[in-house]
């Protein structure tokens, strides 16, 4: 193993004791780089963004199990696994495969892709229609702001403007919705998943 540097050590062993102000540091530390990292592979800034955040989300609640004396080199092996699980799933839901050989080569990478234990592309419409339904059933204000922000691409700026509300409002219907996706989907389906498939079905 690498050897831990020792302002990296302090650093997750007090993430490790519930150090939310630790946390906040390592988020900092790293957030560009990764973001940047994660563009390069998927390109697309919204799903970039959405990737990295889930990859804090993920170290802060699995902080206890974390075992690994490289923090840098964790979180970026994180960002390139979860681009890889994310590029997998959009091309199964764009359906970019072409030909037989070419599926042949992805089989064994399609073969592990479950949703409630069912092979990911016999459901493949279904879940389109789980989640454009989940998206319809937001209030009409929150799912607008949703819509604009996520599916269209816009900046909170842009879209308070465009309704005529403040930024604060914007990223309350944001949170909300995107609280409503994690309830209704927990883990089933990566939070850039869902935005790909509003994208093209809306």
């Amino acid at each position: 193993m690498f050897q831990m540097k020792k302002d990296e050590m302090t650093l997750l062993q007090r993430i490790q004791q519930d150090d939310v102000s630790a946390f906040e540091t390592l988020f900092r530390r790293y957030i560009q780089r990764l973001y940047s990292y994660a563009l390069k592979i998927v390109d697309d800034d919204i799903l970039a963004n959405d990737i990295v955040q889930d990859v804090y989300i993920k170290v802060w609640e699995k902080r206890k199990e974390i075992r690994d004396d490289n923090v840098e080199g964790l979180l970026f092996r994180m960002i390139k696994n979860q681009c890889i699980s994310y590029l997998r799933h959009i091309k199964v839901v764009q359906n970019k495969t072409k030909n037989l050989t070419e599926f042949k080569k992805v089989e064994e990478v399609y073969r592990i892709d479950f949703v409630r234990n069912e092979p990911y592309l016999l459901i493949e419409k279904e879940l389109q229609e789980e989640i454009v339904g989940v998206m319809n059933g937001l209030p009409v204000k929150c799912k607008e702001v949703f819509r604009l922000s996520r599916v269209e691409g816009l900046k909170n700026a842009e879209v308070a403007e465009h309704l005529g509300v403040n930024i604060k409002t914007v990223e309350k219907h944001i949170a909300k919705a995107l609280a409503v996706f994690k309830d209704h989907f927990g883990d089933r389906i990566p939070a850039g998943l869902i935005i790909i498939v509003l994208k093209n079905f809306l």
